[in-house]
């Protein structure tokens, strides 16, 4: 049985400095920087070095479904 409180905690932990290092790059970038650019960059450098492609692949189709949103034009 999953034990819901222990992966809340991991996860909380790993997304602290993820979001820090998320932040800390955006703030290097120009203002008028593309963030959908970026998202689909950091993605392929993620893929490059992550030994778990199951999990990229998910931030890889919410990526891709959001661009097909848009190009629908459906508000999101």
């Amino acid at each position: 049985m999953i034990d819901q409180s222990q992966t809340d905690e991991v996860v909380h932990r790993a997304s602290v400095p993820i979001s820090i290092e998320i932040d800390e790059m955006l703030s290097r970038l120009p203002a008028d920087a593309n963030l959908d650019e970026i998202a689909f960059d950091l993605i392929a450098q993620l893929a490059a070095k992550s030994h778990r492609p199951e999990f990229i692949a998910i931030f890889t189709e919410a990526l891709v479904a959001r661009q097909a949103l848009i190009e629908l034009d459906i508000k999101l």
